[in-house]
């Protein structure tokens, strides 16, 4: 039985995977990220702030964690919160 084609994932040269764009990120609606350290401390923050072509995976290695003072993050998309028990 054949193996189901293996998804390219595109990655930096370190390794790490390419996100999304900013202006991608835009484009499904979203205004904000959430930017998650490896302790665990975490923080919502408004995206306006960078360009359309800025990648979020550009800007993991910016963060200094105000918890623990480390350097680096997990960026990801704000999704809003699922509406439930709402009519259409």
């Amino acid at each position: 039985m054949p193996r189901p084609a293996r998804r390219h994932t595109p990655t930096h040269p370190d390794g790490r995977p390419l996100k999304i764009t900013f202006g991608e990120m835009r484009e499904m609606g979203m205004r904000g990220v959430l930017v998650y350290c490896h302790c665990g401390h975490h923080i919502a923050m408004d995206a306006d702030r960078w360009p359309d072509s800025v990648r979020l995976s550009d800007l993991e290695q910016r963060f200094v964690c105000q918890g623990c003072g480390s350097r680096g993050a997990d960026v990801r998309p704000d999704f809003a919160p699922p509406k439930m028990g709402t009519s259409v």
